[in-house]
């Protein structure tokens, strides 16, 4: 079940998009002040936070700076009645994800929560590569194999992609072990054998 935490003082912003995302299926926890926010965000993980930005004792530009030391990752939302870029501004370089403005309309909240929890997930659902393997420079040896249905030798791709032949050699024998790529090898009657590779 998704999670959403709503941080506004206002009862009634808090009832109606309450009500809108229980009707949706759901979890929602309200609280009308930043400091009740953070006690909740250190023991509970949420999909998406929305936050206002009128707020008393702290306000919202500074909620989001004090939630994003708690969770780096979580999509939140600002809510506001003001329109001043300069608001938004701050919003953004405090670590907002994006801003809607008051009154709000449910349905374009709502499209947007999917488009920044969606995005939340892909990225953290990203590979871990191990050291000494940088994803872009996989995806360029990759999109070389892909683009060969022979086998490819180390020099050969090297001079395809411009990546040096001990880097190759290295990216290789990770997609072997990640059962990516097949290996031929080649013995001839004097020096090493001769590897060569292509996708699966």
């Amino acid at each position: 079940m998704k999670k959403v935490l709503i941080v506004d003082d206002s009862e009634d912003i808090c009832f109606a998009v309450s009500e809108f995302f229980k009707y949706k299926g759901w979890e929602v926890e309200s609280v009308g002040d930043v400091e009740k926010s953070l006690d909740i965000i250190r023991s509970k993980k949420f999909d998406v936070i929305l936050i206002d930005y009128n707020m008393p004792y702290i306000n919202g530009v500074i909620g989001v700076k004090l939630i994003r030391q708690l969770d780096k990752e979580v999509p939140i939302i600002a809510l506001t009645v003001e329109c001043e870029e300069s608001v938004a501004e701050d919003f953004f370089k405090s670590g907002a994800n994006d801003f809607a403005i008051k009154p709000i309309k449910m349905l374009d909240l709502y499209s947007r929560i999917n488009v920044h929890m969606n995005t939340s997930y892909k990225l953290k659902e990203e590979v871990e590569y191990p050291k000494g393997i940088d994803k872009n420079t996989l995806a360029l040896i990759l999109d070389c194999l892909k683009k060969e249905k022979n086998y490819l030798s180390v020099e050969r791709i090297s001079d395809i992609t411009g990546v040096a032949s001990k880097t190759v050699n290295r990216y290789l024998n990770y997609m072997c072990s990640q059962n990516k790529v097949i290996l031929n090898t080649i013995y001839g009657k004097i020096g090493r054998p001769k590897k060569e590779y292509k996708l699966k």
